[in-house]
């Protein structure tokens, strides 16, 4: 029988080396204030992904969605900031044939960089894209400043979250009973 392993050890256990490319101009641009990535995936690059995984980490099972979704999160998180929690899942889109997903940088969440107005101003989106390469070679990803349609769709995940944040809080709120100054429950 084999061994049964959460999908976390498996994931820790290996992960694929990422060679990082970009335009020139970009070269020297300060990674560590990206707020969100956004990775473009297509069937292919999804399966390719998943048989490197597969292979790396020696399962004996096959991984399902959650779980590549994280071992991309815990890969671009390596690559660009030198730990694997730093990237969270945020939000994944179909268009045609490719899939869009997208992952907030948590550091950046929790000082407040993406406050209760997520303008564009204060969001640093980049889009990642996974190049072509053979099975012997390292895998190869490309990132680039996001576009604007990407910036949006972006902005408008972001917003809905605060949103239904600021709905709980508003709600949790307005449950709880005031208590009067010289009631007998006081």
């Amino acid at each position: 029988m084999a061994e049964t392993r959460s999908s976390h050890e498996v994931i820790t256990a290996s992960l694929p080396a990422l060679e990082v490319q970009c335009e020139k101009k970009f070269k020297y641009y300060d990674v560590s204030n990206f707020t969100h990535i956004v990775v473009h995936l297509s069937d292919t690059a999804i399966k390719n992904l998943k048989n490197i995984a597969n292979s790396n980490a020696n399962l004996s099972y096959e991984l399902d969605n959650e779980d590549y979704l994280d071992i991309i999160g815990k890969m671009l998180s390596v690559t660009f900031f030198g730990n694997e929690t730093q990237l969270e899942w945020l939000d994944t889109e179909r268009v045609g044939r490719r899939r869009f997903v997208a992952f907030t940088n948590i550091e950046k969440k929790e000082k407040g960089t993406q406050s209760q107005s997520p303008s564009s101003g204060n969001l640093q989106v980049v889009e990642v894209m996974f190049l072509r390469t053979s099975p012997r070679d390292t895998q190869k990803i490309f990132w680039r400043p996001a576009r604007a349609t990407v910036l949006q769709r972006v902005q408008i995940r972001v917003y809905d979250l605060v949103e239904m944040v600021r709905v709980r809080v508003m709600r949790t709120r307005s449950n709880v009973v005031r208590r009067r100054k010289g009631s007998p429950s006081a």
